[in-house]
């Protein structure tokens, strides 16, 4: 019994180990990347805030209902490829980061122009708005991480 308990006690501590090493390698790149990619790593709080964040609300009886976002699951993706870019410099990998928030950029601004984010009538609250400001934050920083920082 001693010694499963022991060889359990190894298998985690190797376990924590690789994933120290893992932490350790992804910090130490992440201080070699540039400000621009730093600051889309650091804007990905926004990006899930902007997710979780209700993106309008109607009224019923002296109540508020808030609407979740229509098109939240499209903000995830777009955010696993901010991220993955990350380590893939380069003309592909702007125009693909690029194109995808100016796609989502132009759904969102779809939903609200259609009214077809809810049948109810209702009224935009915070959330969309920061759904609008992540994808144009995305825009600039990926343009700025390409043409200021790019290696000649």
């Amino acid at each position: 019994m001693k010694s499963l308990i022991n060889a359990l006690i190894g298998v985690i501590t190797w376990v924590f180990n690789v994933l120290r090493q893992l932490c350790r390698k992804l910090l130490e790149h992440f201080m070699e990347i540039n400000i621009c990619e730093k600051a889309i790593v650091i804007s990905t709080i926004i990006a899930f805030a902007a997710v979780v964040a209700p993106m309008a609300r109607y009224r019923i009886f002296d109540v508020y209902f808030y609407i979740n976002n229509p098109i939240a699951h499209y903000m995830v993706g777009i955010v696993l490829v901010m991220i993955v870019t990350v380590y893939i410099p380069g003309l592909i990998a702007m125009a693909i980061r690029v194109i995808l928030n100016i796609l989502y950029l132009v759904d969102v601004i779809y939903l609200q122009a259609a009214h077809e984010i809810s049948k109810a009538p209702y009224e935009v609250t915070v959330g969309y708005y920061l759904n609008i400001i992540i994808a144009l934050v995305y825009i600039v920083l990926s343009l700025g991480s390409f043409f200021l920082f790019r290696e000649s």
